[in-house]
């Protein structure tokens, strides 16, 4: 089960603050939450600071990269790779049943 940018509430500095995930994954078996979170302008300077700047808060509140995000990357010069997508999926498929 999914939901795209479902609210996700976090810590920054010390006060509530809600993000939106772009897609927060709920295994139905399991209740384990995952959430994907793609960066589609990585060669937009501003982009990419408040993307690196989320990320750190992520990690900040206990949900690590290859744990409980997924994170995708693309820029101009380098789409997303589906390829890529799908190795992520079953991975994270295979790890704990993701799908």
């Amino acid at each position: 089960l999914y939901k795209y940018e479902r609210p996700l509430e976090v810590i920054v500095d010390g006060h509530k603050q809600i993000f939106h995930p772009d897609f927060t994954i709920i295994n139905i078996h399991t209740g384990k939450v995952t959430y994907w979170e793609h960066a589609g302008c990585m060669d937009d300077a501003q982009y990419a600071n408040n993307f690196v700047r989320k990320m750190n808060i992520y990690t900040e509140n206990g949900l690590f990269q290859g744990e409980s995000v997924i994170v995708t990357y693309e820029t101009a010069d380098c789409p997303l790779n589906i390829h890529g997508v799908k190795m992520v999926i079953k991975k994270f498929a295979g790890k704990d049943d993701l799908c």
